[in-house]
């Protein structure tokens, strides 16, 4: 359906029904990702507090609402997969950088950064994937 023959208010509501598949898929990521560096003692600043694991939780269904709506804006009906996989690159890539600038202590820890790009190239890729496949399935309109 092209964005004229789709309503301002279908249009939104498709954008907000691939957020929160964004924000559903990034969640159930971060709270296994986190529960297994937990029982896995692996080096990620992991949350200390329930105010802490509440905040996480937060910004991971924030950070996949927003690249839910955004994914859907750059793939559209187009089987270019570099636009997929710059789209997880572009999130993963901000995401984990702002938290090693966060982290950052003039220590060289490669395993830390190496486990935190991970993490977000995680979160990224099953929202991304799970998107496409609700598209193809007419769950959430893709935009011509």
């Amino acid at each position: 359906m092209t964005p004229s023959e789709m309503s301002i208010a279908q249009a939104r509501m498709e954008s907000i029904k691939s957020g929160l598949v964004g924000a559903g898929v990034v969640s159930l990521v971060s709270v296994f990702s986190v529960g297994s560096a937990f029982l896995l003692g692996l080096p990620l600043p992991l949350p200390t507090s329930l105010l802490g694991t509440l905040v996480n939780i937060a910004v991971a269904m924030s950070s996949g609402f927003f690249f839910g709506v955004t994914y859907r804006y750059i793939v559209r009906r187009d089987d270019n997969l570099h636009l997929g996989g710059g789209a997880v690159g572009a999130f993963a890539f901000v995401r984990s950088l702002a938290q090693i600038e966060v982290i950052w202590d003039d220590t060289f820890a490669l395993l830390t950064w190496v486990l935190i790009t991970g993490e977000s190239f995680l979160w990224f890729v099953a929202a991304r994937y799970t998107l496409d496949w609700a598209m193809r399935q007419r769950i959430v309109e893709p935009i011509d």
